[in-house]
């Protein structure tokens, strides 16, 4: 128990240090569903050897989210209403005789009727992410760049409500077959090795190592600069996946993927004090192999599924698009900040290495693997302490993070703060 609090204190001190971290570090795993992606960053600094040390803190709650048709809905229903009616639609079942495959079974033979049985899930989205990156330049604008996040996911308070119609129509909410289901919907899901438990994990998301070239270009003539920074690595699954017998389990990070990343930062400056900037980076994932729930009839919706199978997968192609304006040092070292970013995963593709007897076009039908969209508002106020003169220079910022918009997101704004330290060798 000594030990347990000696913990707690450790890892409470260690936040309060954290809160003062930088958040204009470049991110690659960075945009995810869940929540507002972070601002990716300006064009980096040209200066032979210069060393940039950051880390940060930041986190947000949620209980909405935003649907296929970019509309808000209860946090779990991105993906639409939960269809238990055919939940065991094409189904195969160890033994087709038992209580529980019976219950499935009779629910499907039902007409289709609206939203009868139909559930919609809520919850409370939280995260937290502590940030960490080490850059480091070379000569002729060459620089390398380690980055990982450790994060902590949680989703509380999951509870469910039925959307069937209660107006004595056949079929209705008093159907004996519906209340039956009802009230052994823990057991099926148990006989299926499913919960619907509140769900957290934390450690660390996955890590990227890149390889860069920046140019800061000054010999102008109407504006003050032009910065340009490219750069590319690859994107290592060191992130906890997804558990697939959770159903709102999260993955830390792209689920095992291994990622390769390329993007590319631009900045101009105007009036000495004014910076117009742009970013743009894509990133492409490498098929993998994995056992995953899947959808076996086209009236199935929302994240539960019973039938689990080994699949392919060819995850969608993500790619973030923004800009962003700054009033730079307007007062000493401070500076203010306001960008957009257009975030997008394309959808993801399964195949199976062996025969099953469900159409590989309704497993690829499922709302979970289909693209999804956010619009991220970006707000900053950033001072810095470095002076000409001084060979190391520390930085402070907070961020805001507003999710605007999007389609099959959690609608989770994110608060930021940072520190940043530049050492000058």
């Amino acid at each position: 128990m000594e030990n347990y609090h000696k913990k707690r204190y450790i890892y409470f001190l260690f936040a309060i240090i954290l809160t003062f971290s930088n958040q204009t570090i470049y991110l690659k795993d960075n945009a995810h569903f869940y929540r507002a992606t972070f601002f990716p960053g300006k064009p980096r600094f040209e200066k032979k050897y210069l060393s940039s040390f950051d880390l940060s803190l930041a986190g947000g709650t949620s209980k909405k989210g935003i649907n296929c048709k970019e509309n808000r809905t209860c946090l779990l229903d991105i993906y639409g209403n939960h269809n238990m009616q055919f939940l065991g639609k094409n189904i195969t079942h160890n033994d087709p005789d038992s209580e529980l495959n019976c219950i499935l079974q009779n629910l499907v033979e039902l007409p289709k009727r609206g939203c009868f049985g139909n559930l919609s899930f809520s919850g409370k989205f939280s995260i937290r992410e502590i940030i960490f990156s080490y850059i480091q330049n070379f000569s002729h604008g060459i620089f390398t760049q380690i980055y990982f996040p450790i994060r902590k996911l949680k989703i509380k308070s999951i509870k469910y409500c039925d959307l069937s119609p209660n107006d004595h129509i056949f079929p209705d909410i008093h159907h004996p077959y519906w209340q039956e289901f009802l009230n052994n919907f823990e057991q099926i899901l148990n006989d299926y090795n499913l919960n619907i438990n509140d769900f957290c994990q934390h450690g660390i998301g996955d890590t990227s190592f890149e390889i860069g070239w920046t140019k800061n270009y000054e010999e102008t003539e109407y504006i003050d600069f032009i910065d340009i920074t490219i750069k590319s690595g690859i994107i290592a699954p060191t992130g906890k996946k997804k558990d697939e017998d959770k159903v709102f389990s999260l993955p830390l990070g792209y689920n095992g993927h291994v990622g390769i990343p390329v993007s590319l930062d631009l900045a101009t400056g105007l009036y000495e004090w004014l910076t117009i900037g742009g970013h743009f980076d894509i990133i492409w994932f490498a098929r993998k192999n994995k056992d995953m729930r899947i959808k076996t009839a086209k009236e199935q919706s929302g994240f539960i599924k019973l039938a689990k199978t080994c699949t392919n997968i060819k995850k969608g192609t993500l790619y973030n698009l923004g800009f962003y304006l700054e009033a730079d040092h307007i007062a000493g070292g401070l500076s203010l900040l306001i960008g957009y970013t257009f975030s997008e995963k394309q959808k993801d593709t399964l195949t199976f290495s062996q025969p099953l007897q469900i159409d590989c076009k309704i497993a690829n039908s499922d709302e979970m693997l289909k693209e999804w969209n956010q619009h991220t508002i970006h707000f900053m106020i950033e001072y810095d302490f470095t002076k000409e003169e001084y060979k190391i220079g520390p930085r402070l910022n907070f961020f805001y993070n507003l999710a605007a918009g999007g389609k099959r997101i959690f609608k989770t704004n994110i608060s930021s703060a940072g520190f940043g330290l530049d050492i000058d060798w």
